[in-house]
């Protein structure tokens, strides 16, 4: 008898881990439920310098600025509601942009900032 208490109780302590993780995990798969934002190109390999800002924060302002050898050229403010995506076109036509750094600076209304580079 006392063999068999052993094995029964390691198992249902497993299986009582294994809901417990689950459900952890599922949590955390939530990525509305974090308080962050993400800055990113949308296409980073080519020339454009259009960029998406994905809001999963409280934060609903955010400031943009775009920066050619740390001068600003271009800044505006977006208002993007929690779990969308804003994508920012930029004009880039009338602008030589080779051997330029290109920084794309935001900042939230809470003063968190965030940067993205490239250069041509």
């Amino acid at each position: 008898m006392n063999n068999k208490i052993i094995p029964i109780t390691i198992l249902g302590m497993l299986l009582i881990s294994f809901v417990f993780l689950s459900i952890v995990e599922i949590k955390q798969a939530d990525i509305n439920s974090k308080n962050i934002w993400v800055l990113y190109f949308s296409d980073p390999q080519s020339g454009s310098l259009d960029f998406s800002i994905e809001n999963h924060s409280q934060n609903k302002i955010f400031h943009w600025q775009i920066l050619l050898d740390k001068i600003i050229v271009t800044e505006g403010d977006s208002v993007i509601m929690l779990g969308d995506t804003k994508t920012i076109t930029v004009p880039t036509s009338n602008t030589d942009l080779s051997n330029k750094k290109i920084t794309i600076s935001v900042t939230d209304s809470n003063s968190n900032k965030k940067e993205v580079y490239k250069n041509f």
